[in-house]
């Protein structure tokens, strides 16, 4: 009998414990590993979890660091994820919303205090008898980004700015002019640019202030330039141009019998290009249609043949290939690459825009007129007939080999600093 009541005991706390509701599982954060580490993940810092990986807070799902293969999921639903990197994020303010905890607040960042003359006038160090004020200190500092500043808001960190940022450079420098520096090739060389470049700078910087830009201007950039902003529908699109039918017949078959693979069937397509069209304009680009300014083909264009136009527009999916169709020129196989878009941005509506680009117009053009009469007064003369003599290496190192794209991975072809001034629009 004494046995029975101790199973029946038994029992009934395995059933209580069965009927007990179970730890729910943690959706947007990974358990702590210890107490400490508790008390950073409900900080919003970085934590190490149960799982022995260090997460890292992210603000937003706007700022999150790419995810690795297999955690994109996870990333756009805002759970604990790892990055690209190979380190792991979470979440704290959906952390925070699942723990039920309200977010810790921010200490208001401390007020840049204005010193008085006397104070910027008191020495922190002093160099082989040259003092390095309170004021000088306090400038650099604060002449620094605000999220860089936040660094040296210490005591310790202040000094060690001091020293590594002022006192460092003063000592380097003497050494440097102790060792004639100066007169290293090197050195004059870099001088030099730095002299270029600040007088460029100071040179746009004055045209910009004196710009008055006004509706007058922007219209008549916008009338000048109305193809960047009203644009009706249009393809982009490429030709081969042949002299036979059998040709072009023999072309539009390889195209048609290659891999259905876009990729495979734009390289075919350029060294068809290459090999056959006759049209030496648009050789150079793939056999692409139009020119810098009239980049597609529109319905009913009159800048292209009618028989082009119609059997373009005959073609319903990107990447397709017509049949073959003959113009005073030739015979002509044509591809469709893809529709672009009709666009219709009003003066009103494109304004901003254009007081940007009028901007970087004007700047551009009193840029040239300024450089121009620099040349007048220095009496600059060309030679454009010995330009032939200077001949352009166009051999490949292996580093430097095309990305596909167009672009190489070696050095930046135009060495140094344009001659135009480069304005952001």
């Amino acid at each position: 009998m004494h046995k029975l009541k101790h199973l029946w005991i038994f029992a009934l706390v395995l059933l209580i414990g069965a009927c007990s509701p179970k730890k729910k599982e943690p959706q947007f954060f990974v358990e702590a590993g210890s107490a400490a580490e508790k008390g950073k993940l409900e900080q919003g810092k970085p934590y190490k979890g149960v799982d022995g990986k260090e997460y890292s807070p992210v603000a937003s799902l706007a700022s999150a660091p790419k995810a690795a293969p297999g955690f994109e999921a996870a990333r756009d639903a805002q759970r604990p994820y790892q990055g690209a990197d190979g380190k792991f994020f979470y979440f704290p303010a959906k952390a925070f919303a699942e723990m039920g905890i309200t977010p810790p607040k921010e200490a208001p960042p401390a007020a840049v205090v204005e010193l008085t003359e006397a104070e910027k006038q008191q020495p922190v160090a002093e160099v082989n008898g040259l003092v390095i004020t309170v004021g000088e200190l306090h400038e650099k500092i604060n002449a620094r980004p605000p999220a860089w500043r936040r660094m040296f808001a210490s005591e310790d960190k202040k000094e060690e700015f001091l020293n590594t940022n002022i006192i460092q450079e003063i000592l380097l420098y003497d050494a440097a002019k102790s060792g004639k520096l100066e007169e290293d090739p090197v050195v004059k060389e870099a001088a030099e640019k730095r002299m270029v470049d600040i007088l460029r700078r100071d040179k746009i910087a004055e045209i910009r202030k004196g710009l008055n830009i006004t509706d007058e201007d922007m219209k008549k950039y916008y009338e000048d330039n109305k193809d960047q902003f009203v644009q009706p529908e249009g393809l982009i699109a490429a030709h081969i141009l042949v002299k036979t039918r059998a040709e072009a017949d023999k072309i539009y078959k390889e195209m048609n019998t290659a891999e259905k693979n876009d990729a495979v069937r734009s390289k075919l397509w350029r060294e068809l290009v290459e090999k056959h069209s006759i049209d030496l304009e648009s050789k150079s680009r793939g056999g692409l249609l139009g020119d810098e300014r009239h980049r597609a083909v529109i319905q009913n264009d009159p800048a292209f043949d009618k028989v082009l136009v119609d059997a373009l527009w005959a073609l319903k999916e990107d990447n397709a290939v017509a049949a073959p169709v003959q113009t005073a020129k030739g015979w002509h196989v044509l591809r469709r690459y893809n529709l672009r878009k009709a666009i219709n941005i009003s003066f009103d509506q494109a304004k901003q825009r254009l007081q940007r680009l009028v901007e970087r117009d004007m700047i551009t053009r009193q840029y040239q007129e300024w450089i121009n009469g620099l040349k007048t007064a220095y009496g600059v003369k060309d030679f454009p007939e010995n330009l032939p003599l200077v001949t352009v290496d166009l051999t490949e190192e292996p580093n430097e080999k095309d990305d596909g794209h167009g672009h190489g991975h070696g050095p930046n072809p135009l060495g140094g600093a344009p001659a135009m001034p480069k304005v952001n629009p």
